[in-house]
């Protein structure tokens, strides 16, 4: 994400926000649909479109629906399963931690006022991520330790989709189309 987006100026940290945004939608969606109330993380997607608002920019759309299965109609998604995908968003919210930090530097150095990091700051989903670890420390057979990983495999490869499709947009946006007549 971070390669994606950056935070070293208010465009890149707004870039930042909206990646989040339209990555962790899909997810939050579907993880509403399919984890039991002591497996879902809080919601998270308010507080950076509140941040996002603030900071003057318009909400990004939603990425493509998250899914573990070609057809997601055909299998419900085992607890363990549910668990891979609530943990990647939860242990996010330790390297949200770290960013913050950074954030605040660069808006300082930037010569603005603080920017908005309700997303980055919040504590109930690091109050999650301390309940889940008791679950995620327990023993486990091989197979729930396989379902876990193939779910927290899927949401990384989702947020990784939509940081390339962000990077691939701004470098078509910046580099003229093949063949095109450059001004010299």
């Amino acid at each position: 994400m971070r390669a994606a987006a950056g935070w070293k100026a208010r465009a890149d940290y707004t870039r930042f926000l909206g990646l989040q945004y339209a990555a962790r939608r899909p997810v939050e969606a579907w993880l509403s649909v399919n984890a039991p109330p002591a497996l879902c993380p809080p919601a998270q997607c308010d507080l950076i479109a509140a941040d996002l608002l603030e900071l003057g920019e318009i909400l990004p759309e939603s990425g493509p629906a998250f899914a573990l299965y070609a057809d997601p109609a055909s299998k419900t998604p085992t607890d363990c399963e549910v668990l891979g995908a609530a943990w990647v968003l939860a242990g996010s919210s330790l390297g949200n931690r770290a960013i913050l930090k950074e954030v605040r530097r660069t808006a300082k150095q930037s010569g603005e006022e603080a920017w908005p990091d309700s997303f980055l700051g919040d504590d109930a989903m690091m109050d999650f991520w301390k309940s889940l670890r008791r679950r995620i420390e327990r023993p486990a057979d091989i197979d729930e330790v396989a379902g876990a990983s193939q779910a927290a495999a899927a949401v990384f490869d989702h947020f990784i989709a939509l940081a390339a499709d962000a990077a691939d947009a701004s470098d078509s946006a910046r580099d003229p189309p093949r063949g095109a007549i450059t001004p010299a």
